[in-house]
Order: C-alpha cells, then structure tokens, then sequence
C-alpha cells in the first residue's frame, strides 16, 4: 500500500486552534442549552419557521439600526471614514455576528419584541390559509372610504405603515420606524460599541450619531401606534356597522389593536396569548368581552393553527366573572405583576416555617 502524505495547512490549523479556543470557552453552556431544550419551562412551540424568522428579523433589524447611525455619522457629522461610508450604503449588517458571538442579542426586552414578531407572522400564515389574498387585501383598504375623514386618514396611515413592513413572500422585514423605542435603545449601543471595533474608528462621532438616532426616533409612525389610533377612532365613532373586531373582517393588525383596547391589554399580551397551548388566554380575554359564542370560535378558527378546536361547550362553560377577574390582574404593570408573585411565593415559604 502507498503511504499516504498529508501537507500541513498553517492557515487551517490556526483556524482550527481559534474554533477550538471558542468552543472550550463557551463548553460550561452546553448543558444549559441542552436542559432547556429538554426540559422547556413553558408549553410555547417554536417551529423552525419561527426561529428561522426569528434570526431573519433580527439581523434586519441589526442593519437597520447600524445603517442609520452610520448614515447620521458620514452625513449630518461630516465623518470620513471609508468603511463607515461603506456601511452606510445599506450593505448586510455587518456588526450581527460580532454581537450575536457576544451573547448582546439575548437581552429579555429583545428576545421578547423577536417573539412577538415571529408570532405576528406565524399568524399572518395562518390567515392566509383561511381568506384569499384578495379578500385580505380588502381588509386593509375597506376603512379608507370611512364617512369620518379622521378615520380614512388614520387608515391609510396604517396602510403605509405597513407597507414598510411588508417584504417578499415569507420575509419577515424588519423597518427602523417601526421598532419600539426601548427596542432601538437596546440595539443602538451595542451596535455603536461593535461598529467602533469593527472600523477601527475612535471618534466620539458614533456616539453622537446613536444619540442623535435616539432622540429623534419617532414612535408615533409605528405599525402598531397607527393601529391603535384608527382602533381608537373606530371606537368613537360607534358605528354598528363595525361589530366585534374579526381578523377576517379587519385584517390581523387592527384586529389585535382592536382586541387590545377592548379589553385593556397591549397588543403584544395579545400576539402572545395566541402561541400558548389551546390559545387558553385568548378565549378568557373573549370571553371576558362577553364575545358570542358564533364570534368566539369563528375567531378561535380563523387564528389557530388547525392543531386545536374550540367547542361552544367549551366556551360557555368558561366563567365570566373569573375570566374578567384574570384579564383585569393580566392588565395591570408586569413589574406589579412580579412584584405580586414574589411576595406571594414568600408569604407562602415563611408560612411553612
């Protein structure tokens, strides 16, 4: 048998001695991860489409945030910076890897918005299942023609709105107007301290370009502010001809505005009541509503994934009143809500004492 010779790559064994440095020094996780995935703290599902959308999102969002500062910085404080310029061409975010490495992605206010989006989508494939394109479309549009002038402006608002959100098929499309501002705060840093390793730059002008992206971020031109005040107006105006909010009659968006102000929620309490098992708090806030039975499974229907089915004995048989009692305590601040909790959990354990 020939002997086998096998060249030495210097470039790949000190690629390999890197990957192997990064792996030993994030190998006390792997047990973490695996438990989580065995062992989940919640009944919540998270498909590959939604992780997958997820992580889409995300990097979007990333460049949305960096192409911004980078376009403030060479722009309006006059930065020469040949990378910096490059970045603020719109290019593929370029600061995303470093960050998600870093683990500054995980934050709980960040991981939430993710999840909340992700949800949004899960639900817009799901509507598309059951309302042609067409019909949907109507959804959008029928308000525009609202005998109140407010309302038809508040509408196309929304229209536009969205449309900014809206990428190709299957595309979650991340837009800087319509990230909350806790959201842009909590993207805005990191990307300004990875943009200034990643460059080489040492001017305070990044600094003051993501200040400046901060302080006039404007979140009254958001997908979800616009929904709320055409749910609003339409509120005012009480017009019978608008009924109960269906997502099949106002489309998703407005929908969940619509929802929300009824019952006192945010529109986020909402997109998540609909990822948890049997969608169980989406029928108390409905039945809480006092929502007939013929509504509450046409809604239950039209937002489900087909994995589960609500029955009219199911639904009557949930209690009113303590279903009311529950959307009021859902309601009121997380951080009363943690607070509640936890001094609960300590009456109980000093009571064993």
């Amino acid at each position: 048998m020939a002997e086998q010779v096998f060249t030495l790559d210097r470039t790949k064994q000190v690629d390999i001695i890197r990957q192997a440095t990064a792996i030993a020094a994030k190998a006390a996780f792997v047990a973490d991860d695996f438990a989580q995935a065995l062992f989940p703290r919640t009944e919540v599902v998270f498909n590959d489409r939604m992780l997958s959308n997820a992580r889409q999102y995300l990097r979007s969002a990333v460049g949305q945030v960096e192409t911004r500062i980078c376009q403030i910085a060479t722009n309006d404080l006059d930065v020469r910076h040949e990378k910096l310029q490059a970045i603020s061409q719109g290019t593929e975010a370029q600061s995303f890897s470093m960050l998600e490495n870093s683990g500054l992605l995980k934050t709980f206010e960040i991981v939430q918005h993710l999840f909340v989006k992700t949800q949004r989508s899960e639900l817009a494939a799901r509507l598309l299942q059951k309302i042609s394109q067409e019909d949907l479309e109507s959804t959008l549009t029928r308000n525009l023609d609202h005998q109140d002038p407010a309302v038809a402006e508040a509408a196309m608002g929304l229209l536009v709105a969205q449309s900014k959100t809206s990428g190709a098929s299957g595309e979650m499309k991340a837009s800087l107007e319509d990230l909350p501002p806790e959201i842009v705060y909590a993207f805005a840093w990191p990307v300004t301290a990875a943009l200034a390793r990643l460059t080489g730059y040492a001017g305070s002008q990044l600094k003051q370009a993501a200040e400046r992206l901060l302080s006039a971020h404007d979140e009254s031109a958001s997908v979800a502010r616009k929904a709320e005040r055409l749910a609003q107006l339409l509120d005012q105006s009480k017009s019978e001809a608008e009924g109960l909010p269906h997502p099949m009659k106002d489309g998703l968006t407005l929908f969940i505005a619509r929802l929300a102000r009824q019952s006192g929620l945010t529109s986020d309490q909402i997109v998540a009541f609909t990822a948890e098992p049997n969608m169980a708090r989406l029928v108390v806030v409905m039945r809480a509503a006092n929502f007939p039975v013929e509504d509450a499974l046409s809604i239950f229907a039209a937002l489900s994934g087909g994995d589960h089915i609500l029955t009219a004995a199911t639904y009557r048989e949930t209690d009113r009143d303590r279903s009311s009692a529950l959307v009021s305590r859902w309601a009121l601040p997380h951080a009363y809500q943690d607070a509640e909790r936890i001094l609960s959990s300590d009456l109980l354990s000093d009571q064993g004492k």
